[in-house]
């Protein structure tokens, strides 16, 4: 489907416009179906009003005016087999997590049984385009404006061309096969919409029983004649207890058995996998289906809004389960855990194209850290700055000249009007290597001296940029599918031992999706969740229920995660607190 880049938002005064020689006959009782149809494209469609009405009638009105107001799914009276296909479409959008409801399908079946008067006919025949064309829609782009739906979501919202989509539309008598092939491609897609099959099924059928909630932690070997055969009972609903696994001859032993179940269904939602059934592990479990297939659904219409064509070769990074992939033709070729930003300095969701590697990098210290942070504790002690490698700059450019602190009158300075940096080195926030897709967050991947921070399940440390495990590994598979020939592995190390910072410009950029996303489907069909760390899953549902999606399961998912991760066991930078309220880890121009 062809792309429009028109603004179509000043709709409603160009379809009145059109269709305005055709008031006068919306004017009189229709006599002829003809008539009947001119009133409907001057007076709108039976379904509710959007913000998008105005912009429907112009489409609709140009586009039969451009058939000399033939009709396409009503012929002599009757409508056609391929009005019906267009119906059983509507009806079934649901299985995309759509509602049906938005697309007049209650309406259009009553007239297709009883619409007998030419009113009642053209107001069918309006109702099948513009339901065709905000189903197409909504399949293609998704049903909600990502900007609109979240401030910190930076993708561009893609419109179709509504008026190619309705001629298509008349060119081929089967509509599921110009609607269906709108939605996504990608197999992401295609499996979670599958899982929302089966989560549905799962809460038709009744779902889970809760677990009982008690203040105690249950560890491995424990007993709890209560809580075990509860546990037992609800692992077995999602597969990670065997339905015909044995049961220890003591029902309340914590056994092995059940242990490695419950170790499962941590990794599976991203928890510690440390077989403990503690209160996190308990308020997981109890989530309703229901509101997991919620969740499911919208993540559906998170994959409606990514681009379509990704890249041959791309990086997917998930803020919601930490992980970064990289993708070659579509397959991913590596994988890494990420630490990404607290929740008070929370990651973007955004796409780029990376140019470059910094080995060796500067830190370039934002101002915001160094008022609060650096300065403080500089003014105490001012040989603070060369023991964690922090130089004072005079100013931001390139050739700055250093300057001494020794030099400064630190009892009297009220502020820092330096620019401060950080020396590569082992002590260099960055680590060893940066990752570089110029962008206004300031955000970029790189290296960190705080490598135990890996381990841990929930990994939002950062000051909003995202830390790589095993980065010059990630480099590497940069490099090949870059075809940036003239470095490799071995040069990369060695640039590494001189210690001095270095540029590696890339031969072709790559482009890097950042994402958020906390319901997805593995390759062998297990459905992962992950903890609403950022909220965004409580401003989506909020947007969907404004929007008439009918959600009334979806609760907060950040009601089953903690507020934030716990404190690390160490400071993630050398001298500075863990999370201070910035966003991004500051960036130099190479």
């Amino acid at each position: 489907m062809l792309v429009s880049s028109t603004n179509m938002r000043a709709g409603l005064i160009a379809g009145l416009l059109l269709l305005a020689p055709l008031a006068d006959a919306a004017a009189a009782p229709a006599r002829n179906f003809g008539q009947a149809l001119q009133q409907r494209l001057v007076g709108g469609v039976g379904t509710p009003k959007t913000d998008r009405d105005g912009q429907d009638l112009q489409i609709l009105g140009r586009f039969y005016e451009g058939r000399k107001l033939a009709p396409l799914w009503v012929v002599d009276g009757h409508p056609t087999p391929r009005a019906s296909a267009l119906l059983a479409l509507l009806q079934g959008a649901d299985a995309d997590g759509l509602d049906s409801r938005h697309y007049g399908v209650a309406r259009i079946q009553t007239l297709m049984e009883r619409g007998d008067s030419p009113d009642a006919q053209a107001e069918l025949e309006v109702l099948l385009s513009h339901g065709a064309l905000d189903f197409g829609r909504d399949l293609a782009t998704g049903r909600l404006e990502p900007s609109e739906v979240d401030t910190e979501l930076y993708m561009d919202k893609r419109e179709i061309d509504g008026q190619l989509l309705l001629t298509k539309l008349a060119d081929n008598t089967d509509p599921a096969g110009v609607l269906l092939p709108l939605a996504p491609s990608r197999p992401e897609y295609a499996r979670l919409r599958t899982a929302l099959a089966q989560y549905r099924a799962l809460a038709a059928a009744g779902g889970w029983k809760p677990v009982p909630m008690v203040e105690v932690s249950l560890k491995p070997g424990e007993s709890d004649a209560e809580r075990l055969p509860a546990l037992r009972d609800r692992l077995r609903v999602t597969g990670e207890l065997a339905a015909n696994a044995p049961v220890p001859e003591d029902p309340a032993l914590f056994d092995e058995v059940t242990v490695q179940a419950l170790k499962l269904f941590q990794r599976r939602h991203g928890l510690e996998p440390d077989g403990v059934m503690g209160k996190q592990t308990v308020l997981t479990l109890n989530v309703p289906a229901d509101q997991r297939a919620a969740q499911i659904m919208m993540n559906l219409e998170r994959w409606r809004w990514m681009p379509r064509d990704l890249g041959p070769n791309y990086i997917l990074v998930n803020l919601a389960a930490f992980g970064l992939s990289i993708f070659e033709h579509d397959k991913v070729v590596h994988s890494a855990r990420v630490v990404v930003g607290t929740t008070s300095t929370r990651t973007p969701v955004f796409s780029r194209n990376m140019s470059y590697l910094e080995v060796n990098p500067y830190w370039h210290v934002p101002s915001k850290i160094v008022r609060d942070e650096i300065f403080p504790k500089a003014k105490k002690d001012p040989s603070y700055l060369a023991k964690h490698d922090y130089e004072l700059l005079a100013n931001g450019t390139e050739g700055a000249v250093a300057v001494d602190p020794a030099t400064l009158d630190w009892a009297h300075m009220k502020g820092l009007p330096y620019r401060v940096r950080q020396k590569p080195g082992d002590k260099n926030s960055l680590g060893r290597i940066k990752m570089m897709f110029p962008n206004e967050f300031d955000i970029y991947l790189h290296d960190t001296p705080s490598k135990g921070l890996f381990n841990r399940a929930n990994r939002s440390f950062s000051h909003g940029c995202i830390r790589v495990e095993n980065p010059f590994d990630v480099a590497e598979t940069i490099l090949r599918l870059t075809n940036t020939t003239s470095w490799d592995r071995a040069k990369l190390d060695a640039a590494l031992q001189t210690g001095e910072r270095t540029i590696v410009r890339l031969k072709q950029p790559i482009p890097i999706h950042i994402t958020y996303v906390t319901a997805f489907v593995e390759d062998d069909g297990t459905v992962d969740f992950r903890s609403d760390i950022y909220g965004r899953d409580r401003k989506l549902a909020a947007a969907m229920r404004a929007s008439r999606v009918k959600l009334d399961a979806v609760e907060a998912e950040a009601r089953t995660a903690p507020a934030s991760a716990p404190p690390p066991p160490a400071t993630p930078a050398p001298g500075l607190n863990p999370a201070p309220a910035v966003s991004g880890m500051g960036s130099v121009t190479p």
